[in-house]
């Protein structure tokens, strides 16, 4: 359902932007990889879930996905990521 709530998000979004200049933005340089890694996110999920059915594996999965819809949504905020970088290496050491 998590999944099926964060496309329902995007296809949302889109009808608010358009969906050809969501497209042109969800793939631009600065957010290419994260969106390539969130897109893959989805769709392995749905598979773990729906062809491996491991409760385990689906939650690592979700986990994924919600740390590459964080890095993603981050690329639309100024200096975002930077910050969450200096927060991640102020708790790490």
């Amino acid at each position: 359902l998590y999944t099926f709530g964060n496309i329902v998000s995007l296809v949302s979004t889109g009808f608010l932007v358009g969906f050809i200049k969501q497209f042109q933005k969800m793939f631009d340089s600065t957010r290419f990889v994260a969106a390539l890694i969130f897109i893959g996110s989805l769709v392995a999920t749905l598979i773990v879930a729906f062809t491996l059915k491991s409760v385990i594996l689906t939650i690592i999965c979700c986990i994924i996905q919600w740390l590459a819809l964080l890095w993603y949504s981050a690329s639309y905020i100024p200096f975002a990521r930077d910050m969450i970088k200096s927060c991640l290496g102020g708790i790490m050491g």
